[in-house]
């Protein structure tokens, strides 16, 4: 619908409703007829309103066996036009999951309705929202580029890994929906080598650490002191050495296992084996 339209329907009913008039609205399917046509003013309901009482009045007979199919394509043509395929593709070539909720209001919206297909849209997106701050990436690094930087081993085939240092990325904040998914994945890290002796972590995409967190964190250094497991802080971010130093993890980690950044950890961890 043209804006001068949802402007004049939007002033109507707000004045309307001083007086105890009925809401005024317009149809979408109907829009989409005029948007095809040409429409560009409020003119052409006038002239459809007059043409619809013309047809009932004298020409009703001609039009009584019109097959409700035809009707019906009428509607999917115009509204056709309506659908952004350009913005689809985009969406499946980038993100398949942003693609999945696209599919799902369009056709929540043909199939159900326009507010059972939005009401669908919120609902899936915000699932999506608590699975992906849950189970959010992480990766373990290893060494590339002459030994000076640090990428996903996944990423990285030619990345340098040490049996006895591993090297883990956190990608989102730690708080109590994704403890127990960052604890499973440390563990499965250490399980895959033989004998570890230096875990760090780092910290530095890692945004804040709430107080379920803080006590997830005791567990695991905790944990990994009876394995032999040194566990080593790197490119902590301010306000996540302050719930660090609150929490008394400072103490547990110790001030010379914390360092400004993954280099200087693990040349660290290289000293000591």
């Amino acid at each position: 619908m043209p804006i001068r339209e949802l402007v004049a329907l939007g002033t109507a009913n707000i004045a309307g409703s001083v007086f105890n008039s009925f809401p005024v609205t317009g149809g979408f399917s109907r829009t989409a007829v005029n948007d095809q046509a040409g429409a560009k003013t409020g003119l052409a309901s006038l002239i459809s309103a007059t043409l619809i009482i013309l047809t009932l009045l004298f020409f009703t007979s001609y039009f009584y066996y019109l097959p409700n199919s035809v009707l019906a394509a009428i509607i999917i043509v115009a509204v056709y036009g309506l659908i952004d395929f350009k913005e689809a593709k985009h969406l499946f070539n980038t993100d398949k999951m942003d693609f999945g909720l696209f599919l799902a209001a369009a056709l929540g919206t043909l199939i159900l309705g326009i507010e059972e297909g939005i009401f669908l849209g919120v609902i899936l997106s915000m699932g999506v929202l608590i699975y992906r701050v849950s189970y959010p990436h992480f990766a373990e690094m290893g060494l590339v580029k002459d030994g000076q930087i640090f990428r996903n081993v996944l990423r990285f085939k030619d990345a340098i890994v040490k049996d006895e240092i591993i090297v883990m990325r956190f990608d989102a904040q730690l708080y109590f929906a994704n403890t127990s998914y960052f604890k499973d994945k440390v563990k499965s890290l250490i399980e895959k080598r033989k004998k570890p002796k230096y875990f760090i972590l780092d910290a530095s995409p890692i945004s804040a650490i709430d107080s379920t967190a803080a006590h997830a964190l005791h567990d695991l250094i905790d944990q990994m002191k009876k394995d032999g497991i040194t566990f080593l802080l790197a490119n902590a971010i301010g306000p996540v050495r302050d719930v660090i130093v609150k929490s008394g993890l400072d103490v547990q980690i110790g001030q010379d296992h914390s360092f400004m950044s993954v280099k200087d950890a693990y040349d660290f961890a290289i000293r000591r084996l």
